[in-house]
């Protein structure tokens, strides 16, 4: 297999899922394909919850109010700072008073707009 042929499989593999996805109710993503010459491996992780769609930096502008879909961050709320090549800096806002919320970069496909 080539990092084509992966590439290509991935995304086969969501267009293959999103039937499940309406059915069960749940949000369906491939971890980190692993592959050699003749086998790839991935993890398969299903949430249950609405179906987001996976937006491209192109979607985001400076001053956006996002959210990131990640367990880490559930119930807080970020603005854009920067959109760079491939990442998005964010910052956390609405903070109790006295705390400075840091910048995490994160990938596109992880925000979800509010």
């Amino acid at each position: 297999m080539t990092k084509t042929d992966v590439q290509n499989f991935r995304s086969d593999f969501q267009n293959a899922v999103a039937q499940l996805q309406k059915k069960y109710g749940v949000n369906i993503s491939a971890g980190t394909i692993r592959y050699t010459d003749n086998e790839l491996r991935f993890k398969v992780t299903a949430r249950k919850g609405k179906v987001t769609p996976k937006l491209t930096k192109e979607a985001f502008q400076v001053g956006d109010t996002v959210k990131i879909n990640h367990k880490s961050a559930i119930g807080k709320q970020f603005r854009v700072e920067k959109v760079m090549t491939k990442n998005i800096r964010v910052t956390e806002i609405n903070l109790p008073k006295g705390r400075i919320g840091g910048q995490v970069r994160v990938s596109p496909s992880l925000l979800e707009k509010l």
